[in-house]
């Protein structure tokens, strides 16, 4: 799935809401946990067998305005693997059409200690041939992240990742960094403010942050809300995103 950052670049035991934020539970009473909407990688894997979707829509505007619909497929291949399969389509200035087709893996390394973390590793390709014409980009996209998750006092979290990504666009190398506070209100609602940015070499540092809101209306049902903008930078990128998550029992 194209992050925010992303779209820039091509135009430039408890049942809770998750917002890659999670509890950990018992698989057989676990609440859905997404890796929608923040920008953020959660560490949570898809149980064995589990298969889940999260779709949704952004809009937003910089340049020029833009509106893409977003979905993800999330299937448990192992007890600490999932493999994930993102489909991005929309408009951007007057061009309409699929971004290139993403196939990812996602492996939990350690469960927290303490202090010590979480972590999850998350690599990603996309697929230049299956992009309409307009987005085909001229390079290899791949993204390769370390997600890393603390949990507190059963009500906050934090989710911070680390990674390295080629867009696609440019053939010199991103560095990517995100941080991620949830805070769980209640048992079905949950909120997150987030910083993520981009940085390369040959383009200046992309700086953002956003808020939202994740409710927790089954429990394998979740909608979703969030709003974010640029921040220190000459242009502003304001965006709002959407969405739902059903995982199917």
């Amino acid at each position: 799935m194209y992050r925010i950052f992303d779209i820039l670049v091509i135009d430039r035991g408890k049942k809770r809401a998750s917002c890659s934020h999670y509890v950990a539970v018992s698989q057989t009473s676990e609440p859905i946990n997404t890796d929608r909407p923040d920008q953020s990688d959660g560490t949570y894997t898809s149980p064995k067998g589990s298969f889940q979707l999260e779709t949704g829509f952004t809009y937003g505007k910089e340049e020029s305005q833009y509106l893409l619909h977003n979905t993800m497929l999330r299937y448990g291949l192992f007890s600490k693997t999932e493999i994930r399969l993102s489909v991005d389509y929309g408009r951007m200035k007057s061009k309409t059409g699929i971004m290139p087709v993403g196939i990812s893996v996602k492996h939990r390394i350690a469960l927290q200690k303490g202090l010590f973390p979480d972590i999850t590793a998350v690599g990603n390709i996309g697929l230049p041939f299956s992009a309409s014409r307009n987005f085909r980009p001229r390079n290899q996209p791949a993204t390769l992240s370390l997600a890393f998750q603390n949990e507190f006092l059963e009500k906050f979290s934090v989710v911070y990742n680390v990674g390295w990504s080629l867009d696609g666009v440019a053939t010199t190398n991103n560095w990517i960094l995100t941080t991620s506070a949830g805070f769980f209100a209640t048992e079905a609602l949950s909120f997150f403010a987030e910083y993520f940015s981009q940085f390369a070499s040959s383009a200046r540092p992309d700086h953002n942050i956003d808020m939202g809101v994740a409710w927790l209306l089954k429990n394998n049902l979740q909608l979703d809300l969030t709003a974010g903008s640029t921040i220190l930078a000459g242009s502003k990128d304001r965006f709002v995103t959407t969405g739902i998550s059903y995982r199917f029992d």
